[in-house]
């Protein structure tokens, strides 16, 4: 694994997922959110530093699944986004249906605007991946396949 390619490709993941993020929760369904929150007081919690740190925190765990399985997945951008699928499914779109399932205040609505946005923005952040951390996938092919 090459360290430098790592970190430039956790941070650019970091970044887009933080960009993302805000944009869908404060844009896309902030008015809905604070509905929400307002219906259920001092239920909620924002305290951004945290959210960002954790958004760091998947950075750095995304992009080293993608170093040691995006060869697996055909690497580039749709491994990347291959991976990024399989993330968001296995991780916010099945807790956001847990969440559905377990509290009253989460509609289906927001249920399944919030699990579509995962799946995109997990692509996007794969595609990041794949586009930045440019595995040494073709020589390793061509060195086995000229054995």
């Amino acid at each position: 694994m090459n360290l430098t390619r790592f970190l430039a490709c956790a941070a650019a993941v970091w970044l887009v997922r933080v960009a993302l993020n805000w944009a869908f929760y404060t844009r896309v369904i902030g008015q809905q959110s604070q509905q929400i929150a307002a219906a259920h007081p001092g239920l909620f919690r924002e305290v951004v530093p945290g959210l960002i740190l954790t958004d760091l925190i998947f950075a750095l765990v995304f992009t080293y699944l993608f170093v040691k399985v995006g060869a697996a997945l055909g690497g580039g951008r749709m491994a990347g986004v291959k991976l990024g699928l399989l993330v968001a499914v296995l991780s916010p779109v099945i807790g956001g249906l847990y969440q559905y399932f377990s509290v009253t205040y989460m509609s289906i609505g927001l249920t399944m605007a919030e699990s579509g946005f995962q799946i995109i923005a997990h692509a996007i952040e794969g595609a990041v991946a794949g586009a930045i951390y440019k595995a040494e996938v073709v020589p390793k092919i061509e060195a086995i396949r000229a054995r």
